[in-house]
């Protein structure tokens, strides 16, 4: 099996959807289970942020009139349908069903189109870009579907062809950010940014504590529970179903 990715790039403004995802940097979202037929296209998507972020998410879901996962990139309408199964301060688990219409066709249904059966896709969401991630066999040809997607892409969106490798860490990558609680991930990501892991350190905990207006002991607290859970997922050969994860999840997050 062989592993093709590529990311899509939005301009603020493209698409109503991306627009929340570029307003709010720690706004999040990743595909849990996706599958598509030659009519129908159906997803389970996590998504974790901010409690405001996921209000106006919430608010431009339930707006939607075009799809940011099809051929043309959010550029046709949509028989689309959706609900939300689990619903956290800082997460949402979203199913969602999508009619394949005329000239509009999602990127796993062009997927299994151009790739035939045994094809496994993935998505992230996060700032300006969408990435897709397919899993399908070696002797696979994926070039038919970047250049189905390049040619209709509408004006603020472009494309790029990442990389083509092997999947030995698919598996593993169940274990994701969107496993992490918000407020873990965002202490995690100051202390990268401040450079607290840098040799020499650069910041120690309580001068980013006070940069950004955090209490030292909450930051502390944050940063060791996300520690925490990079170290157990780093040593443990099994992360949990992510769906009972996020179904599980407390008002704590």
């Amino acid at each position: 099996m062989r592993e093709f990715a590529f990311t899509i790039t939005y301009d603020r403004g493209a698409d109503h959807l991306m627009d929340a995802f570029i307003d709010h940097p720690g706004l999040y979202a990743r595909t849990v289970s996706c599958h598509a037929t030659a009519e129908t296209m159906w997803r389970l998507d996590e998504v974790t942020g901010p409690h405001d972020a996921l209000s106006v998410y919430d608010d431009r879901l339930a707006n939607l009139t075009r799809c940011s996962s099809v051929r043309g990139m959010g550029g046709c309408p949509i028989d689309w349908t959706y609900e939300t199964l689990a619903e956290r301060p800082t997460r949402r688990l979203i199913y969602s069903r999508q009619s394949e219409g005329n000239g509009c066709r999602s990127v796993p249904y062009l997927a299994a189109t151009h790739l035939e059966d045994g094809v496994l896709c993935r998505a992230e969401q996060h700032g300006h870009e969408y990435k897709w991630r397919i899993l399908a066999e070696d002797d696979a040809a994926v070039r038919p579907i970047y250049d189905e997607l390049e040619g209709n892409l509408r004006e603020g969106l472009s494309l790029e062809f990442e990389r083509v490798s092997g999947a030995r860490e698919w598996p593993d990558e169940s274990a994701t950010q969107a496993e992490l609680p918000y407020k873990q991930r965002e202490a995690l990501e100051l202390a990268v940014e401040y450079g607290y892991y840098d040799s020499p350190r650069r910041h120690s905990i309580q001068e980013i504590a006070e940069i950004e207006a955090i209490p030292t002991s909450t930051l502390q607290y944050r940063l060791t529970q996300a520690e925490s859970w990079l170290a157990t997922t780093f040593v443990s050969s099994e992360t949990g179903d992510p769906i009972v994860q996020a179904m599980q999840l407390t008002a704590g997050d």
